[in-house]
Order: structure tokens, then C-alpha cells, then sequence
């Protein structure tokens, strides 16, 4: 028998676990959805550890591997990664129904438009996360920077949008509307096709990127080359956006960005839905991308010689 939720998130990751922990310990009526029955059991059994400044905290959070479970839900936040969106949305379809709402607050481009094509648009919010967390273990989350939302419809539907704005800030998440979520979404994936292949390849933190003038150097022609990309594409790219690239560098400078938590993980990374995505969009419209291909390469190349070590 289900229990309607205001809020499922779809994704045990370290997004998801932090943002169902956040929702939870605030009162909304959240369910976490995981695709391993094994695994959901273990953590609706254990609850969400939340870990942050060395202080921790244990939040009963209801998981499951049945979206069912939790029907009616009011909005499914899609937490997965992007390879998974597509999966990911049509595993949550039994608890979103013909009127539930989708929330993608993914790295990479093209999530929501997959997800439209799954959900009817005019019920698909999307925008991007600036908080910082990872993954310790099964429910075990350590919250690394606490960041903001933006959100927005990509059709202009602005009751789904507060809808989806509404829930969040109760649960003390600072939620920021999107006039243009295009805008928005380029704007995160220049600054993770910036930071997070170098991070991957190198095996080094955010803040040792400007620290080491080559890889500065590099970082900084990378952000040119997408922001450039982007401009063409009629996206509204600020002024600055280089010393904006670095500036974040140096505030999450401790920070392990999730593509070389992935590497070292052994895991597969977003690679193909940043920089990989960034180059074909380029390709499309006849423009050259030659460093988001040759770093989508590498960090290929890199997964490959992970998974056979």
C-alpha cells in the first residue's frame, strides 16, 4: 500500500541523500527511490546520515526500489547520474502519475529535454545545485559546502516552478528563480567542463588548479572555449567569467569534484554529457571545440585504465 510524499528523490547518491536528509529532517513528506531493492531496504532500515563539520545526525527517510510506494507524489527530483536520467525518470513514472511534477537539478546538458520526452514539458522544472557533498557510504553523506538552487521551467510554467521552489525552501535550501534555465545550465556546465576533467585527469583538488600556472592556464582557455560555444548557441554568458571560473576554484578549494570522486571510484563519469556534450552542440552548429574533445578523450581514456587496473 503507498504513501503519497510531497518529494521524491530519485537517487541514493551523494546529492541524493543530502537533499532527501535535508527534506526529511524538515517535515516534508519525502521518499528516496533507488533502483537496487537490496540497497533501499539497508538504508530505509539504517536512515540518511547526514555529516557535516564533523558533527553527524540520522534522518529516517523511507527508500524504496518501488516508485509505487510512494504514490501520489507532487515532484520527483531526478539526482542521477546523467547517464542514468532516462531510467531514472521512467522508474519514477508509477509515483508521479499523469500530473506529478520532474525536477532535474543534474550536472550536464540535455537532461531535461530527455526527460521531455518521458514527461510532457510543461510538467519539467529544471535548474542547477551549487552544494557540495560526498558520498561515505550507503546513506553516510558529508555535506561540503551548503550552496543554492536555481530553478525554472522550460516552458514558462511558473506554478510548477514555485511548486518545486516551495518544497525546497522549506527545508532551508536557498531557491533562486531562473529566467532562462538555458542560461543557467550553461553557466554550471562551464564551470564543470572547466574544473572537473583537470580534477579527474590530475587527481588534484579544485583549489590546486590555480595554483599551478599551466593548469590555470588551461582551465582558463577551457572556460573561453565553452563560454564562446555558448554565446554562439544564444546563451547569455557574463563578462568575467574566467576570474568567476577561478574564484570558485578557490572557495571550494578542499572540494574532490564528483568526476574525480567518480575516477577514483572506479565509476563511470559525466564526461560525455559536459565537455562531450559541449563539443557536439559546437559540431551542430559548425563551430570547433578542440579542447572539450581532446579532454573528453582523456577522461575516457582515464575510465578505461581504471576499470582494468
Amino acid at each position: 500500500m503507498s504513501d503519497a510524499v510531497d518529494v521524491l528523490v530519485v537517487g541514493p547518491g551523494a546529492m541524493g541523500c543530502l537533499k532527501a536528509g535535508l527534506l526529511a529532517e524538515a517535515g516534508v513528506r519525502t521518499g528516496l527511490l533507488d533502483h537496487r531493492p537490496d540497497r533501499a531496504e539497508r538504508i530505509n532500515e539504517q536512515g540518511i546520515i547526514l555529516e557535516r563539520e564533523g558533527e553527524q545526525r540520522t534522518v529516517q527517510v523511507r527508500c524504496s526500489a518501488d516508485a509505487a510506494d510512494f504514490a501520489p507524489a507532487r515532484l520527483a527530483l531526478i539526482l542521477v547520474k546523467a547517464y542514468d536520467t532516462e531510467e531514472a525518470t521512467r522508474n519514477a513514472l508509477p509515483a508521479i502519475g499523469d500530473d506529478g511534477g520532474v525536477l532535474t537539478l543534474q550536472n550536464g546538458l540535455g537532461n531535461y529535454e530527455r526527460i521531455s520526452e518521458i514527461v510532457p514539458q510543461a510538467r519539467v522544472t529544471a535548474g542547477t545545485s551549487t552544494f557540495g557533498a560526498t558520498l561515505l557510504g550507503e546513506g553516510h553523506v558529508r555535506e561540503a559546502g551548503r550552496g543554492f538552487v536555481q530553478l525554472g521551467s522550460p516552458t514558462g510554467n511558473h506554478r510548477r516552478s514555485r511548486e518545486a521552489a516551495k518544497f525546497l525552501k522549506a527545508a532551508g535550501i536557498e531557491t533562486q528563480p531562473a529566467s532562462s534555465v538555458d542560461d543557467v545550465l550553461w553557466a554550471k556546465a562551464t564551470v564543470n567542463a572547466s574544473i572537473n576533467p583537470l580534477t579527474a585527469l590530475t587527481g588534484l583538488r579544485n583549489g590546486e588548479l590555480v595554483e599551478i600556472e599551466a593548469l590555470r592556464k588551461l582551465m582558463n582557455a577551457v572556460t573561453v572555449e565553452v563560454a564562446d560555444i555558448a554565446r554562439m548557441c544564444g546563451i547569455f554568458m557574463r563578462e568575467g567569467i574566467v576570474e568567476m571560473v577561478e574564484g570558485i576554484c578557490r572557495e571550494t578549494g578542499e572540494n574532490r569534484s564528483s568526476m574525480l570522486q567518480d575516477i577514483s571510484a572506479g565509476r563511470r563519469t559525466e564526461i560525455d554529457y559536459i565537455n562531450g556534450e559541449i563539443a557536439r552542440r559546437a559540431e551542430e552548429r559548425g563551430l570547433e571545440a578542440p579542447l572539450c574533445k581532446m579532454l573528453t578523450a582523456l577522461v575516457k581514456g582515464r575510465e578505461r585504465a581504471v576499470r582494468s587496473e
